[in-house]
């Protein structure tokens, strides 16, 4: 026993792939983003002592690019309005820590540990966690009726987004895991997560998880990528001709909107106006405020991704931001018989509709834009940099 955790411990990758799974589990269990952010603080210190071990990285041109979006970022803050020394420094920690995810996360891909680590430890925790955030809401009974979750997942949207991808995991184990025991635990989690998404009572969870794992599964099924992308034409097509019936018919659309469009509209048209302002090609700054006031009402954020990274970095940022998403979805087109690569396209398949309508910082410490964006990205590169060093 005791030569075997010595055995672990002396490997490298073994604990880089225990502290990516604490990353994680921290969001869904501790409530301070703070104390969930220590894991990511011993990840980054890991892999900065080591770094001649990895430098090669740097030979990945999506790597470098990824690199580039987020040193741009942080650049931003230098014209942000008021400009802060203090959230400057706070801005260049976050861009390190994501930075030193990705490359921890790529390299243990190159051992295998995401399969060997990640999908089942994540079914398990994060069914527990969604188990206990359904016997809470019973036991709580909200006011307004919608499930939160435990952790730092105390927001409607964001619990139903992270629990679909946590649903994804939980898929993942039950398509690859015969054994008896882990079915049976998978189809139970499926429909406490099927559930715990649906009385988050998020309509834009709700679409963008149904096309998550549906990507997912149809990538799992189909194993001829020309079909699996007109499968998902299809089933982007069907989703489309859905919520337009539902929306055209008054009684139907209440039903399915009985928020309206929960003040999107105008807060665009603000943060629309806000960005002229400044001027399109560089944005506000990353740390120029951008919460909107319609009447009384006060707004956080834009509750759209890709308008908040054009506020904050403009067109820059903006195309930038699109590029890596294409060239992301390239790689893993091309490596589409790989498990990761059709988990990266799930996963990025309830990101990028769910941002249309939510979302807001990009380069934050550990939170859901973790699970969303930089978990692909992640496997992206460890996908990118594995071919290169077959290649050679």
């Amino acid at each position: 026993m005791v030569s075997s955790i010595k055995q672990f411990l002396s490997d490298r990758m073994q604990r880089n792939a225990l502290l990516i799974v604490l990353c994680f589990a921290s969001v869904l269990l501790l409530s301070s983003q703070s104390g969930a952010s220590y894991s990511t603080y011993f990840l980054a210190l890991a892999m900065l002592v080591t770094f001649t071990q990895w430098n090669d990285v740097f030979r990945v041109r999506l790597f470098v690019f990824v690199c580039s979006l987020i040193v741009y970022l942080i650049l931003t803050s230098f014209w942000s309005t008021p400009f802060d020394g203090r959230e400057l420094l706070s801005v260049v920690i976050r861009g390190l820590l994501v930075t030193m995810f990705i490359i921890a996360f790529a390299e243990c891909q190159l051992r295998g540990q995401v399969q060997r680590w990640l999908a089942r430890t994540m079914a398990v925790i994060g069914s527990l966690a969604t188990l206990v955030a359904l016997v809470m809401f019973y036991q709580e009974d909200p006011a307004d009726g919608r499930l939160l979750g435990l952790g730092q997942l105390d927001n409607h949207v964001i619990v139903a987004l992270v629990y679909g991808v946590v649903l994804i995991f939980v898929l993942e184990v039950l398509l690859t895991d015969r054994s008896t025991p882990w079915r049976v635990f998978s189809l139970s989690s499926v429909v406490l997560i099927v559930a715990a998404v649906y009385l988050s009572d998020s309509r834009n969870a709700w679409v963008s998880v149904i096309l998550g794992t549906g990507t997912f599964v149809l990538a799992h099924k189909i194993a001829d990528r020309q079909r699996f992308l007109a499968s998902m034409v299809t089933l982007g097509f069907l989703l489309a001709v859905v919520i337009a019936a539902l929306l055209m018919n008054d009684a139907t659309r209440d039903l399915f909107l009985p928020r309206g469009d929960s003040h999107r509209l105008a807060i665009w048209a603000d943060i629309i106006s806000r960005i002229g302002d400044v001027g399109w090609l560089a944005g506000a700054g990353i740390l120029t405020p951008d919460r909107v006031a319609i009447g009384d009402l006060v707004f956080q954020h834009p509750h759209n991704m890709y308008l908040a990274l054009t506020f904050q970095g403009g067109l820059i940022a903006l195309v930038a931001f699109v590029v890596l998403i294409g060239w992301m979805i390239g790689v893993l087109m091309a490596n589409y018989t790989m498990n990761d690569a059709k988990l990266a396209l799930g996963v990025l398949a309830v990101a990028l509709p769910a941002y249309v309508l939510d979302g807001h910082e990009l380069l934050d410490k550990i939170g859901e834009t973790w699970f969303l964006f930089w978990l692909p990205v992640a496997i992206s590169v460890g996908i990118a940099w594995s071919k290169l060093t077959v290649s050679e």
